[in-house]
């Protein structure tokens, strides 16, 4: 039997709002928008937003980034991150691909990976041990007459 993978729909959206702040691990299959603070860990299948009031801090996986704001800590990217006019980062990024328009502050250093790379990356992290992957829908249990 074939794994049924999780695709997110266009319209989903996890967000963390300015004046918000959150501390732990955070897992989603859909895009993820932060402007506010966030400490811990981040995993997406989808895109991850940090918007320009947003501070994020810890570990970051995601298949695509947009930053805006300012994010520290390790960023391990599966596709492409840009790094917009006035961003901050500070920390140790590990990409296939970059952009990065001026303005932007780089504090850290810059790894090219493979997507290979980024997986095994992806399976190291205690945090996210089996989050990452899709959850099988569990067998129909046969009713007891």
């Amino acid at each position: 039997m074939a794994k049924a993978e999780i695709i997110p729909q266009a319209n989903e959206l996890c967000r963390i709002s300015k004046g918000t702040r959150i501390t732990g691990v955070m897992t989603s299959s859909a895009d993820i928008r932060i402007d506010g603070i966030f400490e811990g860990t981040v995993y997406t299948k989808g895109k991850l937003v940090i918007g320009e009031a947003a501070h994020v801090k810890g570990k970051i996986f995601c298949q695509n980034c947009d930053l805006w704001g300012h994010a520290e800590g390790e960023m391990y990217i599966e596709d492409i991150i840009n790094f917009k006019a006035n961003s901050n980062f500070s920390g140790d990024l590990k990409a296939p691909k970059l952009g990065i328009e001026v303005g932007t502050i780089f504090n850290g250093s810059c790894h090219i990976i493979t997507k290979e790379e980024y997986n095994k990356f992806l399976n190291e992290v205690a945090d996210l041990k089996g989050a990452h992957r899709p959850v099988e829908p569990a067998a129909p249990q046969p009713s007891k007459k």
